[in-house]
């Protein structure tokens, strides 16, 4: 028993950090890349998990699977949609209509699970049960009925990221991580020994949860770090590291060691965040670009504060799940662009940490536009003027590298989804900007006065340094994540930098098929032993799916709020 091909996702793993460690602390993956090949993975712009891992699964990109982000916007309204939007099968499903044997567990975005013939499919921490996996959460069920009788339901809510600047917190989260990696580690290793398996892949995220929120600890130049920091709290995401390099070597032995085809990867990089905070929409309205409604009070922001934080979880949930989660969604669009006067605004931001973009008001597209069709290029030349020219208040640095329009880096039908504009951001000395939500102005005493914005900077109060889930958070992605791989089809040529979607690509021809026209990465034909392309045989092209959120609407919500992935 064990895989022919295993494929081990760790999200947020970073490269740096590989090299940084070692391997007196990481000896199974240093083996991995000292046999194979290995390197900085660029991400799918923005750097952030769920595009990049379904552009992994389904070897497209992201104009063509159409997940970009959690949610789905639509004039001024936002959907929690996460997966369910997604337009084309994995290659899990491809794979399994060859009689391929697979498993995919664990990776999010990929709710509900995919019905495979010949193989079993665990959705990821974005399923849609706020406290443990149910049914619905695997295909076949009866492999939830099996997990739960021998290892019980699996549960996501072990650490509360809510009260993450609790007394206390920052100590207990390694040995939470470290054990989640363990628990899921040991059901991985049952399912590998159950059967032969064609490809066996598995995602763990505990990586990029202890990046988030340790390497203020970790970094001593962060200038996040506490005044007083333990030994034991500096080794926290060391920590969680060395625990996942022992889960990938005890896989790499159930799945049958050297002569399985093995990949690593992760869908981002990880690094540290600045004490620096930028208000996009602000810096819009500084350039008359917005412009903020009067000011109205803050109802929405204090429901949203009580329902996340002061609620009970199981409260929380149900609160959430009422209407088909219409609370929520209400919520979440207010608190993104209900102080944002659209009758006169050009450009508006939701204002997302990691996935900083810009939309253009346009006229016949969003409810109330103004920009028309053929202001489309002279509108977006005069925001990315506006961009590049802003200086960093503190340094005088520029704070913008690129404004970047959609249709030059994704290509696809569901281009639509993406924002008009995507921003790639200068790091402040090695750390990045905090993006945060924009609050109106104050209240003016006559209207006929220029509209006063407040600054689009500020710097945290120490206070808020430690973070907590949906606030600034000490750690953040990284452009590019980490990659090896090695096994009977790999030369061991060291270093070699490639795209996410080339790991698909070239995870096909290693089985010995053909990539689809469709794909958008290349197969790293440098890194194989052998020409695998004369014979191989193709993959069955990838038929639409038709898209899932509007039934599935409600429940992926309360998901994701409930675990907090989203504000």
């Amino acid at each position: 028993m064990g895989a022919r091909a295993l494929v081990v996702g760790l999200d947020g793993f970073d490269p740096t950090l590989v090299e940084q460690f070692g391997p007196k602390h990481l000896p199974n993956l240093h083996a991995l890349m000292a046999r194979g090949v290995f390197g900085a993975l660029e991400s799918v712009q923005p750097p952030a998990t769920l595009p990049n891992w379904t552009t992994f699964l389904t070897g497209v990109d992201p104009a063509r699977h159409g997940v970009f982000d959690f949610t789905t916007r639509k004039g001024y309204q936002v959907r929690f949609t996460a997966g369910t939007a997604r337009e084309v099968p994995t290659v899990f499903r491809q794979l399994d209509q060859l009689g391929l044997r697979c498993a995919c567990l664990s990776f999010p975005a990929t709710w509900p699970p995919e019905e495979l013939e010949h193989g079993i499919f665990a959705s990821g921490w974005d399923a849609p049960v706020a406290f443990e996996a149910d049914r619905s959460f695997m295909w076949p069920p009866s492999l939830y009925d099996e997990t739960v009788q021998r290892f019980g339901a699996p549960t996501f809510d072990d650490v509360d990221e809510f009260h993450a600047d609790a007394p206390g917190w920052v100590d207990d989260l390694p040995a939470a991580l470290e054990r989640r990696v363990a628990r899921k580690t040991e059901w991985a290793r049952w399912l590998l020994k159950r059967q032969d398996w064609d490809v066996f892949a598995v995602y763990f995220g505990e990586s990029d949860t202890a990046s988030h929120y340790l390497w203020a600890h970790h970094d001593p130049e962060s200038p996040r770090r506490p005044a007083s920091v333990s030994v034991e709290q500096r080794r926290g995401l060391l920590r969680v590291y060395e625990a996942l390099d022992q889960s990938f070597g005890s896989l790499l032995e159930a799945a049958g060691g050297s002569e399985s085809e093995i990949t690593v990867l992760s869908d981002h990089g990880s690094g540290g965040s600045s004490d620096k905070v930028l208000y996009l929409n602000r810096l819009l309205a500084e350039h008359g670009l917005l412009r903020f409604r009067k000011q109205r009070g803050r109802g929405g922001g204090r429901l949203k504060e009580l329902a996340l934080r002061r609620f009970p979880p199981r409260l929380r949930e149900r609160l959430f799940r009422l209407g088909n989660a219409w609370l929520p969604s209400r919520l979440e669009s207010h608190v993104r662009f209900g102080a944002i006067d659209m009758r006169n605004t050009v450009a508006f931001s939701d204002e997302l940490n990691y996935f900083p973009g810009i939309y253009l008001n346009m006229a016949g597209r969003e409810p109330d536009g103004i920009v028309r069709p053929d202001q489309r290029r002279e509108t977006i030349l005069r925001v990315r003027a506006a961009l590049l020219d802003t200086r960093d208040p503190w340094s005088g640095k520029p704070v913008f590298r690129a404004v970047v329009p959609r249709e030059d880096l994704f290509e696809g039908p569901h281009l639509d989804r993406a924002p008009d504009l995507l921003l790639d951001l200068h790091l402040d000395d090695g750390y990045s900007y905090n993006l945060m939500p924009s609050s109106p102005p104050p209240r003016q005493s006559r209207s006929t006065r220029p509209q006063r914005t407040r600054s689009p900077f500020r710097k945290l109060a120490d206070h808020e340094k430690l973070g907590k889930k949906g606030r600034s958070l000490p750690g953040s992605h990284r452009s590019h994540g980490f990659m090896a791989l090695a096994g009977p089809s790999v030369q061991p040529v060291g270093q070699l930098d490639a795209h996410i979607a080339d790991l698909t690509a070239t995870l096909l021809s290693r089985l010995g098929l053909s990539v689809p026209p469709s794909f958008k990465g290349r197969v790293l034909w440098e890194t194989l032993s052998d020409d695998r392309g004369a014979s191989a045989q193709p993959l069955p092209e990838a038929s639409s799916v038709a898209s899932r959120h509007t039934q599935n609407e409600g429940l992926v919500e309360s998901r994701l709020r409930a675990l907090g992935y989203i504000e």
